[in-house]
């Protein structure tokens, strides 16, 4: 297993494996030509979460991207963005293109990492409903016209990472899920089921390869998209269910100790945080701010609920990362979220 795999399954001791089977041990699940390491949700909740990830099929890697650009580019010149796509509804290919143009940013960008929640995929990859399987409420896809999670990476060109967190609707053939689409290649892919409430919930991680300070070092990027609501256990009144995710993933990236590598170039944790109970005052929201010290934050309401899409950065001493709202939504509810990297 490679040594960030293994940091993620010391951190909170929880079982890797390549099947619904329960295990303590830690196994690949190959995907072409690599491997995606899974990380099971808490022992209290396997067996609910085997339910769901009955329904859901294999996840989608493809570590390289078709034009590889070395070397691997200066940190100041990687772009992060994080965006619920809101499945068939948001323009992905369209938001790539004008990051690419400049203009998001003012100038043409050449290498950026993308983090996508509800992205979706249709056709055979899902296997048909099953016996004891689980489903989410089928959400709208435009099946037939929209782009899913499998023609991204056959047309995009990117390096892409796609992990389903639960199927999209019983009568259907679709999951959907969290993505990581780069110019950059990925390496080290994971997936973390978080500890469930409502619905199966997973975040997704990979490293990529920059230049910081002339020195070859590893970014390494978290996408997450957090329960919305509370489960039918705490009757949607009084626990919030985002305060135990986000305490599994710190949990699982303070652990791992990335900030005693000498070739560590930071650790960035984006994605949909769905703080719609209270805001910044929500305990996950807080606790997730604090582990990212060497965050720059743009308040400013990302979806008609609020602020709710974000980056945190935990950089080396003297790095940073910023964060700035996107006007245009490119059909989703939530405008993306752009993050520069300065020193």
């Amino acid at each position: 297993m490679r040594p960030l795999a293994l940091a993620f399954v010391a951190a909170l001791g929880y079982a890797a494996q390549i099947d619904g089977a329960h295990s303590c041990a830690a196994r690949a699940q190959p995907v072409g030509s690599s491997s995606v390491y899974r990380i099971e949700g808490p022992q209290e909740d396997r067996d609910a979460l085997w339910q769901w990830r009955r329904g859901v099929g294999p996840p989608l890697y493809v570590p390289q991207p078709a034009h590889a650009l070395a070397p691997p580019p200066d940190l100041r010149e990687l772009v992060v963005l994080t965006w619920n796509a809101h499945l068939g509804e948001g323009r992905l290919a369209d938001l790539i293109e004008a990051l690419r143009r400049g203009e998001l940013t003012g100038s043409p960008v050449e290498h950026f990492v993308l983090l996508a929640q509800e992205v979706y995929r249709r056709g055979p990859d899902v296997p048909p409903f099953a016996s004891g399987a689980r489903s989410a409420q089928a959400s709208p896809t435009e099946e037939g016209e929209a782009a899913d999670a499998s023609e991204y990476a056959a047309t995009l060109g990117l390096s892409m990472l796609y992990v389903p967190s639960m199927r999209n609707g019983a009568e259907y053939l679709e999951d959907r899920g969290n993505a990581i689409l780069s110019t950059e290649t990925l390496s080290n892919a994971l997936s973390m089921e978080l500890p469930l409430e409502r619905q199966r919930r997973v975040a997704v991680g990979a490293s990529v390869e920059v230049m910081r300070d002339g020195v070859t070092s590893t970014l390494r990027v978290v996408n997450v998209h957090l329960e919305t609501l509370n489960g039918p256990r705490w009757l949607g009144l009084f626990r919030n269910p985002r305060t135990r995710q986000v305490r599994a993933i710190l949990g699982m990236l303070s652990a791992s100790r990335f900030d005693t590598d000498v070739a560590w170039a930071g650790t960035v944790l984006g994605g949909d945080f769905n703080t719609i109970k209270a805001g910044i005052d929500e305990p996950a929201y807080r606790a997730a701010r604090a582990w990212g010290i060497s965050t720059r934050e743009d308040p400013r309401s990302t979806h008609r609920l609020g602020w709710i899409d974000h980056i945190f950065y935990r950089m080396p001493d003297g790095w940073a990362g910023s964060n700035t709202r996107v006007e245009e939504k490119f059909g989703s509810d939530h405008h993306p979220v752009l993050g520069r990297f300065t020193s």
